[in-house]
């Protein structure tokens, strides 16, 4: 804690000087401009009343002379905001931050829309486990069963909804990979750095940038602050995980072990079977 309030109050100091800096750079720059202003002043009357045939006075100029004092005093300031160290924060985190989170509401949108697209393959797993007690029963009834079920329910794929149940897949897929990547660099001090540099180096905050999006053939996330025409790559080869990787982790939650294909789908009490871990 006292190093904290110590570096507060070094940055505080620091803020101070530079903005001293600055403002005595203001006030010998203003000197040097009033005087400036008034030798164009001077000039422009005097060339206007000879115009006319009226002669300007002695010492009409004098204000507008520039002396050492003002040159000196102007000189040391300019010099004394070259030497200074100057900085701000781009913000990147804040940036991030907010990408992961906007692009992690569109995971949940995907997946609701796949949701609703694999109601059709959620018929095809119940007919595949009646077709299965009908395979193992001693008489027919289970697979008379199966047949009125069938009859009573629109349990075929059409082409229609076989092309919205994949095309909702890779939807999921292609949005996880984006939340991914924006949550990545939102978490790793060392990409934020790298983020923040760039956005330095160009003399831009994250609130200024026009675009970023995720390309998977360089495996990089892509920031534009100009609309296009000076792109920044943020490298994110080292966040990939294998399929195997993906499929290990997916069993252990909820999306997948609550659905028809988590073993307890069917169960006869199915939140029995998922406490109990069957």
């Amino acid at each position: 804690m006292k190093y904290k309030r110590l570096l507060a109050l070094c940055l505080s100091v620091t803020a101070q000087a530079q903005a001293n800096e600055i403002d005595t750079l203001i006030n010998t720059s203003q000197s040097i401009r009033n005087t400036f202003k008034y030798g164009i002043q001077a000039i422009a009357g005097s060339e206007s009343y000879a115009w006319q045939g009226l002669i300007a006075p002695d010492g009409t100029v004098d204000q507008g002379l520039l002396d050492k004092a003002k040159q000196d005093a102007y000189n040391a300031a300019v010099l004394a905001v070259q030497n200074a160290s100057y900085s701000y924060d781009p913000n990147a985190q804040q940036y991030f931050e907010d990408q992961a989170s906007t692009a992690m509401d569109v995971v949940s949108e995907t997946i609701d829309a796949y949701v609703d697209a694999a109601e059709v393959l959620i018929q095809v797993a119940t007919i595949n486990e009646m077709a299965q007690d009908a395979a193992e029963a001693q008489d027919d009834r289970q697979a008379m069963a199966l047949q009125e079920y069938i009859g009573a329910n629109d349990v075929t794929l059409e082409d229609q909804e076989v092309e919205q149940y994949n095309d909702a897949l890779v939807a999921v897929h292609e949005a996880t990979q984006v939340a991914a990547a924006y949550m990545a660099v939102a978490n790793d001090e060392t990409l934020l750095e790298q983020a923040d540099d760039m956005a330095y180096d160009l003399r831009v905050t994250y609130q200024e940038a026009a675009s970023v999006f995720f390309d998977v053939a360089t495996q990089s996330v892509w920031i534009s602050f100009d609309g296009g025409t000076t792109i920044q790559g943020i490298s994110l080869a080292d966040y990939y995980v294998s399929v195997e990787d993906v499929l290990v982790e997916g069993e252990s939650q909820p999306f997948f072990y609550t659905s028809p294909e988590g073993g307890c789908w069917f169960a006869a009490d199915p939140e029995a079977c998922y406490e109990n871990g069957d």
